[in-house]
């Protein structure tokens, strides 16, 4: 992730620095992935959704708290996984997720050569 200033790096150690909460989901075809980096980040939570009539979670919500300086190269991250991952919040997060799926809907589209 980025590191940002040193300032804004010494306030985070300290809890000073005001962390974005970010809630991803991310459905079967990556879930295992996912939930095998359970120490990918010191402050992500990794929860079950609720079971299908196969018995698996239909899904599985990460969930982190970030500085905002992180964000961009974190959605880089999670656009990896296109189909199989849903930004629940913060709100701008998922707006710029479905304006990504719909640029590359339409870049796929395009009949231009």
């Amino acid at each position: 992730m980025k590191l940002g200033l040193r300032e804004d790096q010494q306030r985070e150690i300290r809890g000073e620095l005001e962390l974005v909460r970010v809630q991803v989901r991310f459905f079967p075809e990556v879930m295992e992935f996912i939930q095998e980096g359970e120490k990918r980040h010191p402050k992500q939570d990794i929860k079950l959704g609720p079971k299908g009539k196969d018995g698996k979670p239909a899904y599985v919500n990460y969930i982190v708290k970030l500085p905002e300086r992180s964000l961009e190269e974190f959605c880089r991250w999670v656009y990896r996984f296109m189909s199989n991952a849903q930004f629940i919040y913060p709100q701008h997060l998922a707006e710029e997720h479905q304006k990504s799926a719909h640029a590359l809907i339409n870049r796929y589209s395009s009949k231009a050569p």
